[in-house]
């Protein structure tokens, strides 16, 4: 058996290197895992997999994150809004209809696995990591958007993966940074964690991910990524899961921290996992490969098992072929512009009607950068910016610093609306908020409304009213725009406890 089958690996950019080139085609690793470097557009991507596959065999399983929101790596092909901005619509045929139109874009250049959607619980407004990429904080509305999200995905010919089991909703501690504690019960797990990844594993959802998660009730010594008791003894033996098991990468601090990239994957595989995803240097990738066929032949692997995951891949890759049929379909773009539409929130009051002609104030950091998962820097309120003046608005932008906020605008500039685009991806600094509150004040009742363009619990520490779009990419710019200037209502609810005042 080439034991480089059962790893997944990343590569460094839009074209391969020499050096990428021959590992692929040497050491002819299982799958390979995309990111946005990799992606100048879908028609480079479309010949990028093929070039990938050629070298290490058909059977490469190529798989990406294309969550939606502000996890998406191949921003010309279908992608959803946010999880959550999906929970706040709460259409199940709208979440499959949405994951139809991006599996049917994903198969039109090759990948064969999403690494979507987001199953966990997001019992935590403090969750730093998972937030908007969960449908929400109720058990039963996320395991039906998580089924509804699996069905569209697989009936396009893409395999979907729930992650990140056991589950990281309540965690407090992104653990691409440090590894998170959970203590919580079987009982907890089982009532709040588990109900999504059990309706997925019912609906014939093809792949899990880790969770890089310590339970100490369940496993004091290791993460669920690492642990027996987790992977073999819960997921497989109490919950009944066949399908192929993900970690989730490696190379994040939680794990590589203290075990290190190449003996983490060796203790996946002990653990039942059947894919370790090693995003890191090839020379780790390398070592990670040596450390297998170390531990197979010490003993320390067992063959009838390693041999058990190859056919689970072999399975899974056999199941998802390439769709002759274009990136986009008809209706697609209508589709997800009316997905984001329907997300919108409104909370603490009615939403002020913008015209042409009027003059808005639209007050934004410079730029945020997101968390290690969404990999990037944005400002959003460009985009809603340029959305008003398309239709006629005198846009004022005024930007700051986040830690020298407090000294900006004295005074609020006469308009006829001041809004307060909040962009960050987890919470405010004490001289934003302060910001805000006076800019609230100065504006006057009915002249100030916050926009919550990313981390939807910043209301909760924010002046209202509030409009919630859960996510700023272009489709939810345009679409909060419109809210604006009364052409769509907000009139969807929050999947999570919002402030409303």
């Amino acid at each position: 058996m080439n034991l480089a089958r059962l790893m997944m690996i990343d590569l460094s950019g839009s074209r391969l290197t020499a050096d990428e080139r021959e590992f692929l085609s040497q050491r002819r690793p299982g799958g390979v895992c995309l990111f946005a470097r990799n992606v100048v557009d879908r028609f480079q991507l479309a010949d990028y997999v093929q070039e990938l596959r050629s070298l290490a065999g058909s059977e490469l399983i190529v798989a990406v994150d294309q969550e939606g929101g502000g996890v998406v790596r191949v921003t010309d092909l279908p992608y959803p809004p946010g999880a959550m901005a999906l929970g706040a619509a709460d259409d199940v045929a709208l979440t499959r209809a949405v994951a139809a139109a991006t599996g049917h874009g994903l198969r039109s250049v090759g990948i064969d696995v999403d690494f979507a959607p987001v199953a966990d619980v997001n019992s935590n407004p403090a969750n730093p990591v998972i937030a908007d990429r969960s449908f929400g904080s109720d058990p039963e509305l996320v395991s039906r958007h998580v089924v509804a999200f699996v069905q569209g995905l697989q009936g396009a010919g893409v395999g979907a993966t729930v992650k990140h089991f056991p589950g990281h909703g309540d965690a407090a501690v992104d653990s691409h940074l440090a590894l998170p504690t959970l203590d919580l019960s079987l009982e907890e797990l089982e009532r709040r964690e588990w109900p999504p990844f059990v309706a997925a594993f019912e609906a014939g959802v093809a792949a899990v991910m880790t969770a890089h998660i310590v339970m100490p009730r369940i496993d004091p010594d290791f993460p669920g990524t690492l642990s027996r008791k987790v992977m073999t003894g819960l997921l497989r033996e109490r919950l009944g899961f066949d399908g192929v098991v993900f970690t989730d990468a490696l190379e994040m601090k939680a794990i590589a921290g203290k075990w290190g990239g190449a003996e983490a994957a060796v203790l996946a595989l002990k653990a039942g996992v059947d894919m370790p995803v090693q995003v890191a240097s090839l020379r780790l990738q390398e070592e990670t490969i040596a450390a297998i066929e170390r531990a197979m032949a010490e003993g320390r692997l067992d063959q009838q098992a390693l041999a058990v995951s190859a056919r689970r891949l072999a399975r899974l890759h056999s199941q998802h072929l390439v769709d002759p049929g274009g990136a986009w379909r008809e209706g697609d773009a209508a589709l997800l512009d009316e997905a984001a539409g329907r997300a919108l929130v409104m909370l603490g009051g009615d939403l002020p009607r913008v015209r042409p002609g009027d003059r808005v104030v639209l007050v934004a950091a410079q730029a945020t950068r997101q968390s290690a998962a969404t990999q990037a820097t944005v400002s959003p309120a460009s985009g809603l910016a340029a959305a008003l003046r398309e239709r006629g608005v005198d846009v004022v932008e005024v930007r700051y610093q986040p830690d020298e906020a407090s000294s900006l605008l004295a005074e609020v500039p006469a308009t006829d609306l001041v809004v307060f685009a909040s962009t960050a991806r987890t919470v405010l600094q004490e001289g934003e908020v302060e910001l805000a509150r006076r800019l609230a004040r100065g504006a006057g009742s009915g002249r100030f409304i916050h926009v919550a363009l990313w981390n939807p619990y910043l209301v909760n520490d924010l002046p209202g009213p509030a409009l919630v779009a859960f996510g700023w990419r272009e489709r939810s710019i345009r679409a909060v725009a419109a809210a604006l200037m009364g052409e769509v209502r907000a009139s969807a609810e929050a999947p999570v406890d919002l402030a409303t005042a």
